[in-house]
């Protein structure tokens, strides 16, 4: 996702809570030169008159709909959202469904402007074959390719999954 001048968004839902900076069932949507979608939707939002681009969200789901029409799910207790380059910082409970493959942490980044996707802290990835542990994942949302780290001397830990589905 690269912001262009051609990048439109716009704000699908939003209802004023009585709170003051508080909103409710916000919704917002992106769409990049290339045709990639981007939408974020919260049950609850607040905001701060210093940074009003800023919206600190809670009960969060976004979807990124990539070129071929596949689409990364996404799921959070809450999220920091950036109105003006859309970059989203999400936080606590997080799952992360595409494909097959899927992301359990506590942190979990999208930066558009440099197309990439990181996954931190308490890290589970599964699929169809494995469980991995480890401590950051970034994922290139172009080239979908990935890179894995682990931050001390402990080595990536994964496991084969049972073919009986008992993991």
């Amino acid at each position: 996702f690269k912001k262009t001048s051609n990048l439109e968004a716009k704000i699908i839902e939003q209802e004023k809570s009585n709170e003051g900076n508080s909103l409710i069932n916000i919704t917002y949507e992106s769409i990049d030169n290339e045709g990639r979608k981007y939408i974020i939707y919260a049950k609850n939002g607040t905001f701060n008159d210093k940074e009003p681009n800023l919206i600190f969200m809670s009960n969060v789901k976004a979807r990124i709909i990539l070129l071929d029409n596949s689409v990364i799910y996404i799921k959070s207790l809450k999220a920091e959202y950036n109105n003006l380059n859309y970059d989203t910082k999400f936080q606590e409970d997080i799952e992360l469904n595409f494909l097959n493959h899927n992301f359990f942490c506590n942190n979990l980044n999208i930066f558009f402007k440099n197309n990439l996707l990181e996954a931190y802290n308490d890290l589970t990835y599964k699929n169809l074959d494995m469980i991995m542990l480890a401590d950051k994942v970034e994922v290139d949302l172009l080239t979908k390719d990935s890179k894995i780290f682990s931050f001390n001397d402990d080595k990536v830990k994964i496991q084969k999954r049972n073919l009986n589905g008992n993991n």
